[in-house]
C-alpha cells in the first residue's frame, strides 16, 4: 500500500512537470525514434517497427495494450536461452527545461525473465534474423494509468544473457498513449 501511495504521489508530480513541456524530441510528433545505448556490441540492432497484433505499423504506442516490436538484428555472439530483462520508463518534460525524466517504478520493470516476458527465446546466433519480440505494459496498469496520456515516452531495453553477463541494449522513443 505505501508504494501504491509513494508511486502516486510521484506521478502526480510527472503529470504536472509534462504539461509544461510542448515540443516533440527527435521528431516523435510523427515517428518513433530508436537506438543501442551502450551494451556489449556484440548484438547488433539493425532495425525496429512498432506494430499491432496483427502486424499493422502503429503510431503512436499504446501503452496499455501489448506492444509488438519487429526486430531485425544480428548476433555475433552465442545462442542466448537465459535472458534477464530489464526495463527503464522515462517521460519527456520538465518545469524550466524540456527533458527525459526517469520514471521511478520501484523495481517492477527489473529483473523481469525475458523468455518468459516477451522475448522470443532462444536468440540464435546469426545475421540478419527476424524477431517479433512483446512489450507488455498492461500487468501494470494500476501504474500506467497514472502516466500523462499523448505524450512522448522512452523506453530502455535491456538484455543479459546469465550465463556471460552478456548485455544488449536498445532505447525507443515514441509518442505515447497510456490509455484509450
Amino acid at each position: 500500500m505505501f508504494k501504491k501511495v509513494i508511486l502516486l504521489t510521484l506521478i502526480a508530480i510527472i503529470n504536472f512537470a509534462s504539461s509544461l513541456c510542448n515540443n516533440y524530441p527527435n521528431g516523435t510528433e510523427l515517428i518513433s525514434y530508436w537506438f543501442n545505448c551502450p551494451d556489449s556490441g556484440v548484438v547488433v540492432f539493425n532495425s525496429l517497427a512498432t506494430v499491432d497484433e496483427d502486424g499493422r505499423h502503429q503510431y503512436p504506442i499504446k501503452l496499455y495494450k501489448p506492444i509488438y516490436i519487429n526486430v531485425n538484428l544480428d548476433n555475433n555472439a552465442k545462442n542466448f536461452t537465459d535472458l534477464t530483462l530489464d526495463i527503464t520508463l522515462f517521460r519527456w518534460g520538465g518545469t524550466s527545461k524540456c527533458g527525459w525524466y526517469k520514471i521511478y517504478t520501484l523495481g517492477l520493470l527489473s529483473r523481469q525473465n525475458g523468455c518468459k516476458n516477451g522475448v522470443p527465446c532462444p536468440i540464435n546466433v546469426g545475421k540478419n534474423q527476424n524477431l517479433r519480440i512483446m512489450l507488455d505494459f498492461t500487468k501494470f496498469n494500476f501504474f500506467m494509468r497514472y502516466l500523462p496520456n499523448n505524450i512522448p515516452y522512452q523506453v530502455m531495453y535491456k538484455l543479459t544473457d546469465e550465463s556471460t553477463g552478456i548485455t544488449s541494449c536498445t532505447i525507443v522513443q515514441a509518442l505515447s498513449l497510456t490509455r484509450s
